[in-house]
């Protein structure tokens, strides 16, 4: 059965927090969950293109009790104000990743029964492979959305069902092995040290290149 709905009540959200969308990217191709994505063209207020996925939370990840609040999730992403973002300018791989990613992620916690939170890395391969070639990024890792206002950060749709949202990062493959090193606050102190931000940045800094 495949779930096409773009759930009213996070248009709702996203509008109130963030604005009027400008696009909405419907994926109809999956024969199960259908992973939409909602585009806010960068603007005066935010100096930034925000993607954010519909369709992800529809289904319930597998969690344990203990971690219930992480039932149901949606992904963000943040792209520079030069990043194509209809589909008719977007031309090649290196411009289409960072969609693809929001569709591959958003089904993964349903195909692979497991589950999301903040400080999760999801890597590309086994062994990690570049995400593409234009960039030497092997790795997603979630954070909080703190770009955000507080309020956004859940949404409340039932006494049952709150869906979180997680903002989706690409990091190098150092940056990953020092995450699960060290541990999720140190790797957010090395991006505090060289002002590395959750907006995606082609060829940015490698915080731990050196050795961390």
């Amino acid at each position: 059965m495949k779930i096409l709905d773009i759930n009213v009540q996070l248009l709702e959200h996203y509008k109130k927090y963030i604005g009027e969308p400008d696009l909405i990217n419907i994926e109809t191709a999956s024969e199960s969950l259908n992973i939409n994505l909602i585009i806010f063209r960068a603007n005066e207020q935010r100096d930034y293109h925000t993607i954010i996925t519909s369709g992800m939370s529809l289904l319930p990840a597998q969690v344990s009790e203990d971690n219930k609040d992480w039932e149901y999730t949606e992904l963000i992403m943040y792209l520079p104000t030069s990043w194509p973002v209809a589909k008719e300018d977007i031309k090649d791989f290196k411009d289409y990743w960072p969609f693809g990613w929001l569709r591959k992620l958003g089904k993964f916690p349903n195909e692979r029964s497991t589950w999301f939170c903040y400080g999760d890395t999801i890597p590309n391969g086994d062994p990690p492979e570049p995400i593409a070639n234009n960039n030497d990024f092997t790795c997603m890792l979630l954070l909080p959305p703190i770009r955000e206002d507080e309020e956004f950060s859940s949404l409340m749709l039932s006494e049952d069902k709150t869906i979180q949202f997680l903002v989706v990062c690409p990091i190098y493959q150092e940056e990953m092995e020092y995450q699960l090193s060290q541990g999720f606050g140190a790797l957010l102190e090395k991006f505090d040290e060289y002002n590395v931000n959750d907006i995606v940045k082609v060829n940015r800094l490698n915080t731990c290149k050196q050795g961390c």
